[in-house]
């Protein structure tokens, strides 16, 4: 587009000259006015406002002397906050000492000061958004070669926007002791500990406390171990803890993974599913299965080709407002570099970015990212084959960037699990190699093939 042209619609989308931006003055007096008359709505207001709630620059003065006077026990009043905003040297910036008389004798703020707060608020809300548009038209104009990081910022600066209008979340000590002697009451008696999203596997579970909001969790293994069925497995079960899940398939389309998914909780062999040869009796199983599925909160995305910027900005919109969430990415070599951007020298330099930008998504959105890995093939080769840490592929960043890496181990031949150094048959083993915030240790896990379906061994105690 020439340069004329883009000159002209930027003029366009501007903002008139005579627009002022939302306020309302008259609603800030007698805001101020209920404060200075009266202990009681001064406690409230310093409790659900902020300065910038105020437009006008004497009435956001006056609000923080008010502030000041409170926290030092001083009382106040028209004259003594006077007094206090001469010593500032601002009295006569304000209007001076008539200007705070006449806020002190509108005893009428006293019967609609509720509504006035909410309409400050919602004016200041109106402002907020207004600057955050055009934030997002100044990027737009900018001409970023990845048109995905603007939507990506444009959602943050909104949610950024919307978030701050929070209500008053304090409780006092006692109510919050009360309210833990019953979670650890509720906890005791389920027999574990419901810290976070749960895996479903119990001895997991209490490895782990749970997957935690912010952590970056890494699961790793070599092709045909079953770091996919797993990764299902756990989207299930966490959905069913009550959890909202998003998962991410960067090699599987939407329709293999609800196969799998079928078979899974149907017991009906993944083969049976996909070449349609259903039994009549197992019908009834399936439409159970079908329908057990469909009440979890998942949602699955296939597109090919996403990056990082991309699985955020679309995680952010189908998790906001959700209680608790997970984000699941299948798996983590698949993602793609920032189209537009100069590569990097080498494809570890690559991964180690999106590694980082997998750990900043966590903190950011606040849930646990389970993403899964690729290994090295350098396992092959090793006696006992058993992974390790920095068989990672492609970047030891991956194993700095995550707070729990989870290593899958299975005998993929009969040959194999005869091995005293291999699992046995049937058997994957649960390698916790790294966690920040708990022990390390390895859990034997049973996988039945046909099904892709994994369950805990447990075994007796002593061995």
């Amino acid at each position: 587009m020439p340069a004329r042209d883009r000159d002209d619609n930027r003029q366009i989308m501007a903002l008139p000259g005579d627009v002022s931006m939302p306020q309302d003055v008259a609603a800030e007096r007698s805001v101020l006015s209920a404060m200075i008359l009266s202990e009681d709505v001064l406690h409230e207001c310093l409790t659900k406002l902020r300065p910038d709630d105020f437009y006008l620059l004497a009435n956001r003065t006056i609000y923080l002397a008010i502030t000041e006077m409170f926290e030092h026990s001083e009382p106040v009043d028209p004259i003594s906050l006077a007094d206090h905003l001469r010593s500032m040297g601002e009295l006569e910036r304000i209007g001076g000492e008539s200007y705070l008389l006449e806020l002190g004798s509108n005893s009428l703020a006293l019967a609609s000061w509720r509504h006035h707060v909410e309409m400050l608020r919602r004016d200041t809300t109106l402002r907020e958004l207004i600057s955050a548009t055009a934030k997002i038209q100044a990027m737009a104009f900018d001409a970023p070669e990845d048109s995905r990081d603007v939507v990506d910022f444009a959602e943050k600066q909104i949610f950024d926007v919307t978030g701050k209008d929070v209500q008053d979340n304090s409780a006092s000590l006692a109510s919050i002791m009360e309210d833990l002697y019953d979670q650890l009451d509720k906890m005791a008696s389920a027999g574990d500990n419901e810290f976070g999203v749960q895996t479903g596997y119990p001895s997991i579970d209490r490895a782990l406390q749970g997957m935690r909001p912010g952590q970056m969790i890494v699961i790793g293994a070599r092709p045909g171990v079953g770091k996919t069925s797993f990764a299902l497995n756990l989207c299930v079960n966490a959905a069913r803890a009550g959890a909202s899940v998003v998962f991410f398939s960067l090699e599987m389309s939407k329709v293999e993974i609800a196969q799998r998914l079928l078979a899974a909780e149907s017991q009906v062999s993944l083969s049976d599913i996909r070449g349609a040869r259903i039994q009549d009796n197992q019908w009834p199983d399936l439409l159970a299965a079908t329908g057990t599925l469909s009440n979890l909160d998942v949602q699955i995305d296939d597109t090919a080709g996403t990056t990082v910027t991309e699985i955020r900005a679309k995680a952010r919109r189908l998790l906001h407002e959700k209680e608790k969430g997970i984000v699941i990415i299948d798996y983590l070599q698949l993602i793609s570099p920032p189209p537009g951007r100069a590569r990097a020298d080498s494809r570890a330099t690559e991964v180690g970015e999106m590694s980082r930008g997998i750990k900043v998504m966590a903190k950011d959105l606040g849930v646990p990212v389970v993403a899964l890995s690729q290994l090295n093939r350098t396992v092959e080769g090793r006696t006992g084959k058993r992974p390790q840490l920095s068989d990672l592929r492609e970047s030891g960043s991956i194993e700095q960037d995550a707070d729990i890496v989870i290593l899958l181990d299975r005998s993929t031949s009969d040959e194999e699990a005869e091995r005293q150094d291999r699992p046995d048959k049937g058997v994957t083993q649960f390698i916790i190699a790294k966690n920040r915030s708990g022990p390390l240790g390895t859990i034997d896990l049973a996988f039945v093939p046909n099904s892709t379906k994994f369950y805990e061994v447990f075994r007796p105690q002593g061995e």
